[in-house]
């Protein structure tokens, strides 16, 4: 019967692997499948995901297909037309949507998505090491080391960070990208535009630590000797590869650009880097199961790395260097204050924590199968590893289980999930000067607004894209102040005349109205930075596919000749 299922396992090994992933993943989310649901207090990570989940859910399950991607948040985040999807992309989040319409329920949903996040890990760190090491074993265990990291399983489960959570799945692709530009076939420039892509279409902060650590690593390969054109074609492919990731990406980058320069000075927590430092030990010692940190597992596999290096290839070497480099900079040893000032935009120093992780476990799985070279006692390395972290996992659940306030979690039932992720009050993206009326602007109430004028407001709803009111005036006002603050894209209509953009020093958006009745409706309509940047984005991807597509590239001449 072994003999028979070893056969089985051979002859379809990439099957094998894919369902050994999929069980891990299963794995994962069991100890979550019984008991209540477990939500995030306000100002956390995962109620401020959840909540963006939700607007697009109640707008595909009412048939919108066309606000699957919401500009503006009518239904969460306070209801009055929040741009949050403008300044953070979404799109990396659109398949908890559909598993949330598919399980009928919002936790359901929830964690079959997590199932997912944790297979596309395993699945993208295995394919990537395979590429480059042509050793199946290095790539099990470097998708163990990677997938089961004490940091991978913090970011998904706990702080359910998910832009986090999908760096881990593009990091891979965009390393191996750079490792073909660097060191290999230079013509595979491609495949890091995809991996960076997708880096920022995951969470932009995070995306910028990442491919600085990227370019870092690519500029160490210059030590190698080589023929000084071919360095000078790397560095235009990489050149190429940037250039193309912009364009990927220009759907969301140009609209974020547009409002950033409109709103200038948004509010968005700015943090001391000297304040977020770890002590030199909590990056491998903490008695937190959930924290910014590679935990003990990681400290065996770095030692692991360090035990290795005199075996390592000279770029090997080099990649060592990185995981050095980036472990000092999230503790003390590093001069942070002297660039507090500087690199603000990184907000805090735990997201170096996403290229130590990554190469902590590729250096690790290299460094133990040099070791290790009995074959099974290598996989029973692999199986002791993914043990170590489904007991991670499952101890991390039951750490929230008896003590959830002190966690920061909240104890709801599966049926209330979705209730409870509705509102958010998270406004990181409102201009300095709309801050501090956020508290009118959830209120709904154009008399609020403007309490010297004789206003009654009789009705409040809202669109999928829009908000409507209806207001009675005793007379004829000149500016009146709308609980919605400006963004460009808004559009007001005043008993269905379009009324000229005004805003007053808050923000706030102001328009004129006659005595008596007026309908007012606040609409978002796409910019043509918007619909431009869109058409770039489709064009890059459409040429992209063409020319690597052999079949499809043949066509060209034919197209040329009509």
């Amino acid at each position: 019967m072994i003999n028979k299922v070893k056969y089985i396992i051979g002859k379809h090994l990439n099957i094998s692997v894919c369902l050994l992933f999929a069980l891990f993943s299963c794995l994962i989310i069991l100890p979550y499948l019984h008991g209540p649901a477990y939500i995030h207090q306000e100002g956390w990570d995962g109620r401020f995901h959840m909540a963006r989940v939700a607007e697009s859910y109640l707008n595909l399950s009412h048939g919108h297909l066309d606000q699957a991607i919401p500009s503006v948040m009518t239904k969460t985040f306070g209801s009055f037309g929040y741009p949050q999807n403008l300044f953070y992309p979404l799109i990396t989040m659109l398949p908890e949507v559909l598993l949330h319409i598919i399980f009928g329920n919002a936790y359901g949903g929830y964690l079959a998505f997590i199932a997912l996040i944790f297979f596309s890990t395993f699945m993208s760190m295995y394919i990537c090491t395979l590429k480059i090491t042509k050793s199946r074993f290095i790539a099990l265990l470097s998708s163990a080391l990677y997938g089961f990291s004490h940091f991978a399983i913090s970011i998904t489960l706990f702080y359910r960070s998910f832009g986090g959570s999908f760096i881990f799945i593009f990091m891979p692709i965009a390393f191996y990208g750079m490792y073909q530009i660097a060191l290999k076939d230079h013509k595979k420039w491609w495949i890091m535009s995809l991996g960076v892509a997708g880096l920022i279409l995951c969470d932009l902060p995070d995306a910028v630590v990442v491919v600085l650590m990227l370019v870092f690593s690519f500029s160490m390969t210059f030590t190698v000797k080589e023929a000084k054109n071919i360095k000078l074609t790397r560095i235009v492919k990489l050149i190429y590869a940037g250039m193309l990731s912009a364009l990927l990406s220009a759907f969301f980058l140009a609209p974020l650009l547009q409002n950033l320069l409109f709103v200038k000075n948004i509010s968005v927590n700015k943090l001391l880097l000297s304040n977020t430092v770890l002590p030199t030990l909590s990056v491998f010692l903490t008695d937190k199961l959930a924290s910014y940190s590679l935990g003990l597992s990681g400290l065996i596999v770095v030692f692991f790395v360090i035990n290795g290096w005199n075996k390592f290839h000279p770029a090997l070497k080099y990649l060592s260097v990185v995981l050095l480099i980036n472990l000092i900079l999230v503790t003390n040893i590093f001069p942070w204050p002297i660039f507090d000032k500087y690199l603000g935009f990184v907000q805090f120093v735990g997201r170096f924590l996403y290229t130590a992780t990554f190469i902590s476990a590729f250096l690790g799985a290299i460094a133990i199968a040099n070791i290790v070279e009995n074959r099974k006692s290598r996989y029973l390395l692999v199986t002791l590893f993914c043990s170590i972290g489904l007991l991670s996992v499952t101890s991390l659940n039951f750490s929230i289980k008896r003590n959830p306030n002190g966690n920061a979690v909240n104890i709801v039932s599966w049926d209330d999930f979705q209730n409870a992720t509705l509102n958010n009050y998270v406004y990181d993206y409102l201009p300095h000067n709309a801050f501090k009326i956020k508290d009118k602007l959830e209120q709904h109430s154009i008399p609020l607004m403007n309490p010297k004028k004789e206003i009654q407001q009789t009705r409040w709803t809202t669109g999928y894209d829009s908000i409507h009111y209806r207001i009675n005036s005793v007379q004829k006002y000149t500016a009146v102040v709308l609980p919605n603050i400006f963004y460009p894209g808004f559009t007001v209509y005043v008993n269905g005349e379009k009324m000229p953009e005004k805003y007053n020093k808050n923000n706030a958006i102001v328009v004129p109205i006659e005595k008596g009745i007026s309908k007012i409706d606040v609409k978002y309509v796409k910019t043509p930075v918007q619909i431009i940047s869109f058409w770039i984005s489709v064009l890059a991807l459409l040429t992209l596919i063409v020319l690597k597509n052999k079949k499809l590239t043949k066509l060209l001449p034919l197209f040329k000749k009509h």
